[in-house]
């Protein structure tokens, strides 16, 4: 049984109707670009089409509810320059990139996405602050964060502990959302038709053109076709080395802190939201098909939000969850055409970061879908080698 997220907590009535439209009875068969997948990715994909003027444009989900996988079960961070202490140049700069896509995308639509400013303070033990990272031999991943000293953190955030002897970087203009709300937003306001409830059956490829997408909704062709499945569907999986990562979140109620800042490092931490509770996770459960939660497992993140954060340990825990993230080998998102296709394409793999990549993978898409060749931004994002 599926436990329901904080996320969910917090919509409109509208919001929810937004998620789960069902199937049109007018759904188009004949789309310009259909998208399979009714994700966070898949919906920014469509979204991106409409505006590159590409047409008629159709997302079809599986489940009842769109963004019903890891695109509503995540912390809701679009927070690219943290990535600057775990991986490559290309990664952040695409990171960044979606960052200016949702802003942008925020304003046209006057709020509706829910963005929010976020500041993330990283504490680290003794010993433990990253120096060296993907960005390559010997690099300095804090040259473009803020180094805080004991005093400055008990100013910045007065109920943190700090580690006695440890280390404090802040990083400012990062950004977190509901992830259900930019779903519903982006199902509303993209311009795209969107079905849910429909699954895909088989594709029948002809030379290299997608000649079908045969679906328990019927049979669609369409001049593009883009999957937003979080792994790459059959027949291009095979060899292909890919898989579902469990990961457990918790939120815990509103206590007697104040929380400023979006917590960080491998002490634990979380991200506070406007009520007052705190979003801690995820962790990553390799082995776990299950999709039961396992509370000693989430209430472990809790606990080590204490650690950082003393006054919530006793915090009443307001929500447990799960979900599934999709894992191509080699942790970057992939970006590509479909092996042997001309008129087909792929889109997953994105991890924990699908929300946070979504948005420039939509604009990456719609702009290969237009002009044939491939965006520079996602010249690194290929087709994964196959074992």
């Amino acid at each position: 049984m599926r436990r329901r997220t904080i996320w969910e907590t917090s919509l409109s009535s509208a919001e929810r109707e937004a998620l789960s439209p069902g199937r049109p009875d007018d759904l188009d068969h004949t789309p310009d670009v259909l998208v399979v997948g009714g994700g966070i990715v898949g919906l920014t994909i469509a979204t991106a089409c409409r505006q590159a003027g590409l047409g008629r444009v159709v997302v079809l989900e599986q489940e009842q509810r769109l963004a019903s996988a890891a695109s509503g079960g995540n912390a809701g961070a679009i927070a690219p320059d943290m990535h600057r202490l775990t991986d490559g140049p290309e990664f952040v700069a695409f990171g960044r990139a979606a960052r200016e896509v949702y802003r942008r995308w925020d304003a046209e639509w006057d709020g509706a996405l829910g963005l929010w400013p976020t500041r993330w303070l990283n504490l680290f033990p003794p010993g433990t602050e990253p120096r060296v990272t993907r960005q390559g031999p010997g690099a300095v991943a804090t040259d473009e964060f803020t180094r805080l000293d004991a005093a400055a953190v008990r100013d910045l955030e007065p109920d943190v502990r700090m580690p006695e002897g440890g280390t404090a970087l802040l990083v400012d203009g990062q950004l977190g959302v509901n992830p259900l709300r930019a779903a519903a937003a982006l199902a509303t306001r993209g311009g795209a038709r969107v079905a849910t409830g429909v699954r895909l059956q088989s594709v029948t490829v002809r030379g290299d053109r997608i000649a079908g997408v045969r679906t328990t909704a019927g049979d669609f062709t369409a001049g593009a076709v883009v999957f937003a499945t979080g792994l790459v569907p059959p027949p291009w999986d095979e060899g292909v080395a890919q898989r579902w990562v469990k990961g457990h979140m918790v939120a815990v109620a509103p206590g007697p802190w104040r929380l400023g800042s979006v917590l960080a490092g491998p002490l634990g931490g979380g991200t506070p939201l406007a009520d007052g509770s705190v979003v801690c996770g995820g962790t990553f459960d390799e082995g776990d098909e299950s999709p039961e939660v396992r509370p000693e497992i989430s209430d472990g993140l809790a606990r080590d939000l204490a650690t950082v954060l003393p006054a919530a340990g006793n915090a009443a825990v307001a929500a447990r969850w799960c979900c599934f993230r999709p894992y191509v080998a080699g942790r970057q998102p992939v970006v590509d055409r479909l092996p042997g296709t001309a008129g087909g394409w792929f889109a997953g793999g994105h991890f924990t970061t699908g929300v946070m990549m979504a948005a420039a993978t939509g604009t990456a898409v719609a702009e290969w879908i237009v002009t044939g060749h491939a965006p520079r931004l996602v010249e690194t994002f290929t087709w994964p080698a196959r074992a």
